[in-house]
């Protein structure tokens, strides 16, 4: 048998020996079942036999067709034969079997196309996934929930108590409130509170009714991380809307791809009936009816190739798959721009636990926050990163490296 390959069987391989680690997984540290990698593992292996099956499929028809071709050709570049018609009959077959080759040639190239774009649906479909689990992260994200109480004073319960101690001693001795509509703006309440603080540090028996050093904790932390946190709130909300553009993105572009092969229905409906397998029964019949394989006409001859039919599928697919490809390319570029907002969101939530001083008086929605940041960071650089195999792998198979020949 011929040894030339379909290109991708290789890099399929290669691709695989890359995600799969220098060392086998062992049962104490088994893989990520939320990772890209993971997901991605077993559509390449299936790859990979899909694309074999197919060469082999096409080295059983076309083998015997070249070795008897390279027997022609030898022939006919020999001696001069005596009987001058033996040579027109050896040119007429050497003209049938490089067309029956050209023609497997062409077969082989478009069940391979097919397959190729099969394989680019599903990875958009893996795409889409992983866009609306982020797009449910960054909805449900405790720290768009409570992230702007943590920057304020009222929000801790000793601040609380504090600044109705000295409210009342301010009103008992000066006859003075902090109007309510002041009261509302935590910075203007806790300058307030800071000052009757101060007037009061002296009296050792007002002093002993609240603890100053906890609420100048408070005051510090909740004025230095506002800025910080409005900083975390907006760039989130910036992410957000940019996971929600690339999922409006996706959903454009699988439509698009999909009305190629004549399927209508949107990728949500799609996603949600469970759908994909009428969606490939249409990219079936497309190439079979290129390929002129629908059935044979009234007078029992096969249905001829649809010349112009096969040359506008092949266009259509290629294009499909251009801009899949395109596709991986916004998707890894996103993703690398949240591990790093999420990175310098790490360092900011760092540098507020650095003051032992303090550091008790740092509330549980902070620690939540921190917490948070840190397993979104982590799902940037797992679950939702594609392999680092992504610039050559993904694209030989959305591409094809074919040596038919």
């Amino acid at each position: 048998m011929n040894t030339r390959t379909f290109g991708w069987v290789v890099h399929c391989a290669y691709a695989l020996a890359l995600l799969a680690g220098p060392q086998p997984m062992s049962a104490a540290n088994p893989p990520n079942p939320d990772s890209l990698t993971h997901w991605l593992q077993p559509v390449l292996r299936q790859t990979e036999q899909a694309f074999h099956d197919l060469d082999s499929q096409y080295r059983r028809q076309a083998d015997p067709l070249l070795y008897r071709l390279q027997e022609v050709r030898t022939r006919l570049a020999g001696p001069p034969m005596r009987d001058s018609r033996e040579g027109y009959v050896l040119l007429w077959e050497r003209m049938q079997l490089e067309d029956a080759l050209a023609g497997l040639k062409a077969e082989a190239e478009l069940k391979e196309l097919r397959l190729r774009y099969r394989k680019g649906v599903e990875i958009l479909k893996m795409l889409y996934e992983k866009i609306l689990a982020m797009d449910h992260h960054f909805s449900s994200l405790k720290a768009q929930q409570e992230l702007m109480n943590i920057s304020n004073p009222h929000f801790y319960p000793e601040f609380a108590e504090t600044r109705q101690i000295i409210d009342e001693r301010i009103k008992r001795k000066y006859g003075f409130a902090l109007p309510e509509v002041l009261q509302n703006n935590p910075y203007l309440s806790a300058t307030f509170s800071l000052v009757g603080l101060m007037l009061y540090s002296n009296d050792e028996k007002e002093r002993n009714k609240a603890d100053p050093e906890k609420i100048a904790c408070i005051l510090d932390f909740t004025v230095r991380i506002h800025a910080d946190l409005n900083t975390v709130y907006f760039e989130t909300g910036y992410l957000r809307d940019a996971n929600l553009t690339l999922k409006s993105d996706c959903e454009q572009l699988f439509a698009e791809c999909a009305r190629q092969v004549g399927y209508t229905i949107p990728l949500e409906n799609c996603r949600d009936a469970d759908d994909w397998e009428r969606l490939y029964g249409l990219l079936d019949n497309l190439i079979a009816r290129a390929l002129g394989e629908t059935g044979v006409a009234p007078s029992g001859v096969p249905t001829p190739v649809d010349q112009e039919l096969k040359y506008k599928t092949k266009t259509n697919l290629l294009f499909a798959l251009e801009r899949i490809n395109q596709f991986i390319i916004r998707y890894g570029d996103f993703v690398n721009l949240g591990n790093e907002y999420y990175k310098k969101f790490s360092k900011i939530t760092e540098t507020y636990g650095d003051d032992p001083t303090c550091a008790e008086q740092l509330p549980e929605a902070f620690r939540q926050l921190e917490k948070d940041i840190q397993q979104t960071l982590n799902k940037f650089n797992t679950a939702y990163r594609l392999p680092e195999v992504q610039g050559s792998k993904l694209k030989e198979m959305l591409f094809g490296i074919s040596e038919i020949n």
